[in-house]
């Protein structure tokens, strides 16, 4: 039948209606991809940060990497590679990793030019946003499949995990908090340490949300010992990684709970769930096993706190640094956080109580309502996990903001999640107030990076910011002295000493300001302030020796050879003879101490036979390469040949990692050079001399 013939019993067809036009469809978010999103928003990053890479060097930078010799790597030998990244003493492990980083650096600009180095470590916070956006994902994604979404909101979406990563890598990746890791460069430490910790776990949320297929038991395979290698990689970059395995854990238990396609995971005939509750009790005992170690009072004798004391400020510190992320401000961010007082009670300050109490309640809180409000839990408890090591029993500085570099990455998540499961009524002004806040923190790290673009202007606004802060003054008054030297203006070192002047009466545990005072006078050729003197011996010996103590006496022992100092002799070994007798200084501080100490007597007072006095006392302490080294150059000056041999052999036998290779090296060539001329060959010219060694007494390299 034609179609266009009626049939007898159909009806007459109606007159056409005309319809309105369809309202245009809206582009939905799928045809932006987030992979173009997620490319704009490390461009913006990058600008972001831009002006903060031309800033230099700062505070810790000095001591771990422009004063190390051994990261000015001049090839790529295997030799000069290991000695480079066993070169560190910041922690126990060395941070092999991040050591060999600031050698390579070098290396590639030939020198040690801060632009490089920063543009590395921005180069690290790039990847690991790319990282962050991955492990949100994953996280989304688990929660997404255990909570059932309104409908309506975005998180009823099945892009939702992808767009909301994207929101919490914007938020973490962008924040001012995160500033010190990226433009301060020895926190590449921690950067570094992050980027293997969160690939570790960014590729097993991959894994684990991946759906079960015949041949997925293989990634499991693979991915495996990739975590595991990725692990143990952030561990060597610095000791805070071992945080990622207890935050693995953590977020199995809490994101998939051992749980695959509805089923229980096995490994085997073994419930995973189980293998991980198991794990988590070896780590608690074995947390608990080296407690007493970090516990011990002589654990504290280089910090003017205790352990109490200082449980009680980290409760604080914590609540701190939650206010520095939800509501970051340009004048409450600093490199030095000095300012914070110490809780010396629980009424002292009396915020102390609040916060443990808070605490408690909060993580109380969390937990109860973990079965309606995972997220909260899982913000909660990644922040509190993630400062477990550095914000707990270990004798380490108060406060410091790079401890939150990873620490924040749970509440940056909670944010996202939120902001996709607002109704549709107030999602509007959720997205605004998300934009807002980002459009904040976009801001003020971008000021921030301006500001670090210029160590003078960095120490001047973080002087006025916080007044109360020792340190940051101290960098304004040494900011003012180099200048002073440089155009002989002094103007400006009267500056430099009334900013001197105010760190003694802030900053109570460094005595930068008093050797800050003793150059200044050498400068401005005033004599000698005798009650500064007195005031600096006594600190020396009764005070807590903090670290700082060290390098602060090796500046001045080579201010006073250089003779840019003019402290009478006298007085200037009276300050080592105190710290030398502060019973809290460590024996490898003392041992440094006096083999700068028999530097000085033999390049100031040409003193050789107190100069080996000295180096003995520092092997009697502390039996290092470096100070065996010291011995060869004085026994080698001295023509002392058989004891110079000795001491470089028991050199090369301490040098188990071969750190010290090429200083023993230079050492064998400068001793055989000596004996040589000593002892010539039959057919060499005969040569008369008392030896071929460097000048004795330099300071350690």
């Amino acid at each position: 039948m034609n179609a266009s013939t009626p049939t007898p019993t159909s009806a007459p067809a109606p007159a056409p209606v005309s319809a309105p036009m369809p309202a245009p469809a809206r582009p939905r978010l799928r045809r932006f991809p987030p992979s173009v999103a997620l490319f704009l928003l490390l461009l913006l990053a990058t600008f972001l940060y831009w002006p903060g890479l031309s800033g230099g060097f700062l505070f810790d930078d000095e001591g771990n990497i422009l004063k190390n010799s051994r990261l000015a790597i001049g090839t790529l030998d295997a030799a000069s590679l290991n000695a480079a990244a066993w070169s560190g003493d910041a922690g126990p492990l060395k941070r092999p990793i991040s050591m060999l980083s600031f050698a390579l650096n070098h290396y590639l600009a030939g020198g040690f030019v801060p632009y490089g180095f920063k543009l590395t470590n921005l180069g690290i916070h790039l990847v690991n946003i790319l990282l962050v956006w991955g492990l949100a994902r994953a996280i989304l994604s688990g929660f997404a499949g255990r909570i059932a979404a309104r409908p309506g909101t975005l998180r009823a979406r099945r892009d939702f995990p992808a767009w909301g990563a994207l929101v919490a890598a914007a938020f973490w990746g962008l924040h001012p908090l995160n500033l010190t890791s990226v433009l301060y460069v020895v926190q590449r430490m921690t950067s570094l340490s992050a980027l293997f910790g969160l690939a570790a776990l960014a590729l097993y949320g991959l894994w684990r949300t991946r759906p079960a297929r015949p041949r997925s038991r293989w990634r499991g395979v693979v991915a495996g010992p990739a975590v595991a290698l990725l692990l143990a990689a952030s561990v060597f970059a610095k000791e805070s990684g071992a945080l990622f395995l207890p935050l693995l854990v953590f977020m199995e238990l809490t994101v998939f709970q051992g749980m695959k396609d509805g089923a229980p995971l096995r490994i085997g005939r073994l419930e995973y769930r189980r293998l991980l509750w198991g794990v988590c009790a070896i780590g608690i005992l074995a947390a608990l096993w080296k407690l007493p170690d970090f516990a011990r009072p002589e654990s504290f004798y280089n910090r003017d706190f205790t352990l109490s004391e200082r449980l009680m400020t980290e409760s604080r510190a914590l609540f701190y640094y939650l206010r520095l992320f939800f509501a970051p401000a340009l004048s409450e961010l600093a490199l030095y956080h000095d300012d914070f007082p110490v809780s010396r009670g629980l009424l002292t300050p009396y915020t102390t109580l609040p916060s443990l109490l808070a605490l408690c309640l909060v993580t109380a809180g969390a937990l109860r309502g973990y079965a309606k409000s995972p997220l909260w839990w899982f913000a909660w408890g990644w922040f509190l996990l993630s400062h477990t090591m550095e914000s707990t029993v270990i004798s380490l500085e108060l406060v410091h903001e790079h401890r939150n570099y990873f620490a924040t990455l749970g509440f940056a998540i909670l944010v996202a999640w939120l902001a996709g499961s607002a109704p549709p009524a107030l999602r509007r002004p959720a997205f605004l107030l998300l934009g807002m806040a980002l459009v904040i923190c976009a801001a003020i790290t971008r000021q921030r990076a301006e500001i670090w673009a210029d160590p003078a202007m960095l120490a001047a606004f973080e002087a006025e910011a916080h007044p109360q802060a020792g340190r940051a003054r101290y960098q304004l008054g040494i900011i003012y002295s180099k200048k002073a030297r440089e155009s002989r203006n002094p103007k400006l070192a009267r500056l430099a000493m009334q900013e001197m002047r105010k760190v003694m009466k802030t900053y109570a545990p460094e005595n930068s300001a008093w050797f800050g005072m003793l150059q200044l006078a050498s400068h401005l050729g005033e004599p000698v302030d005798e009650t500064t003197l007195a005031e600096l011996k006594t600190r020396l010996r009764e005070k807590p020796f903090y670290n700082s103590n060290t390098n602060l006496l090796f500046h001045f022992a080579d201010c006073q050879i250089e003779n840019r100092c003019k402290v009478p002799h006298a007085a200037a070994t009276a300050l080592f003879d105190a710290a030398l007798g502060n019973p809290r200084a460590s024996p490898r501080a003392r041992a440094m101490l006096h083999a700068k100490l028999a530097s000085y007597h033999i390049q100031v007072n040409w003193n050789l036979a107190r100069g080996e006095e000295e180096l003995q006392k520092a092997l009697e302490l502390y039996n290092s390469p470096n100070i065996h080294l010291l011995l060869v150059d004085l026994h080698t000056f001295q023509g002392r040949f058989p004891e110079a041999r000795r001491h470089l052999e028991e050199a090369v036998r301490l040098d188990t990692r071969g750190t010290w290779y090429a200083n023993i090296a230079r050492r064998e060539a400068a001793l055989a050079a000596a004996e040589q001329s000593v002892n010539p060959a039959p057919r060499a010219p005969a040569v008369a001399g008392k030896g071929g060694g460097k000048v004795p007494g330099k300071a350690s390299e």
